[in-house]
């Protein structure tokens, strides 16, 4: 065994192979992938269906939408690799106890896979900002706070939210005994993070606190603040223009702040992918591989 364990492949050499692993894995179960893929274009289309018609013409519906595209990102993340780990926990306990893996390698590998998954449903996701300008022909938001595309920085909130929730579900995964108990806790999880949003529900004392550890919460203070909501007049001032809109902080049009809701999306997806990896070193001790 310490023979095997001196002798073996290198760090970098190992990470290539479990990446390929990774990607047969992916292919083989063509089901989930198939699925992976078509829901960032079904959620594209019901925002532009729903929501589309008055997005970026009044506050609400722009916000609404907002709001479907971060449900969309954080959902499809944990769908993306909520089972992962866990429907391969006796292979990894086997090569784990031998010496053949590195758990670090396998953890490193899924995570790289999932990366490239949500870079590419989160392109098809910000097509629905497309979808209504070609349908609505509404006027995009042109420049952005931090580059001189908003496109741009829409793409990169929805990626680090649906990155985000896909670490959460690796980190989950590495924890259940079960891929029923993986499934059944995802639409949960869902849930929560739609109370605490501060979207339906206006947060307040401990649900503030509690709001502030939502992944939700950040993903629609960036798209908010990309977007301009304060700037975009109500529904209401349709009518009844001399109504006041007040100014929501959390939708500041600055780059400060939208740098600052990045950094803390970018902690949402470092921490659980750690946490994920800490709990996976302890598959040797575990009776459940």
């Amino acid at each position: 065994m310490k023979g095997y364990a001196v002798n073996r492949i290198s760090f970098l050499r190992e990470l290539m192979l479990r990446i390929d692993e990774g990607w047969r894995v992916l292919r083989r179960e063509r089901r989930n992938l198939i699925i992976s893929l078509l829901f960032p274009v079904i959620a594209a289309a019901v925002t532009v269906w729903i929501a589309g018609e008055n997005m970026f013409v009044n506050c609400e519906s722009t916000k609404s939408a907002c709001f479907i595209l971060v449900c969309a990102a954080i959902w499809g993340g944990l769908f993306n690799s909520i089972q992962t780990v866990v429907k391969e926990r006796k292979m990894i306990k086997r090569d784990y106890v031998s010496g053949a893996m590195r758990i670090g390698c396998y953890t490193a590998s899924r995570a790289f896979l999932q990366l490239l998954l949500c870079a590419f449903q989160a392109a098809i996701l910000c097509m629905s900002f497309y979808g209504v300008k070609w349908a609505y022909e509404n006027e995009l938001p042109e420049m952005g706070l931090i580059f001189d595309d908003a496109m741009l920085e829409y793409y990169i909130t929805v990626f680090l939210v649906m990155y985000a929730a896909d670490a959460l579900g690796l980190m989950i995964s590495c924890f259940v005994r079960s891929e029923q108990l993986a499934s059944q806790l995802s639409p949960y999880i869902l849930i929560v993070q739609l109370l605490f949003s501060g979207v339906l529900f206006a947060m307040e004392g401990a649900a503030q606190s509690v709001s502030a550890l939502m992944l939700s919460r950040w993903g629609m203070e960036a798209l908010g603040s990309i977007s301009n909501l304060n700037e975009l007049p109500l529904r209401l001032q349709e009518e009844f223009p001399y109504i006041p809109h007040e100014a929501d902080e959390a939708f500041a049009y600055t780059a400060e702040h939208l740098w600052q809701v990045w950094l803390i999306l970018l902690v949402f997806v470092i921490v659980p992918l750690v946490a994920g990896n800490i709990l996976l070193h302890g598959v040797k001790k575990d009776s459940r591989g």
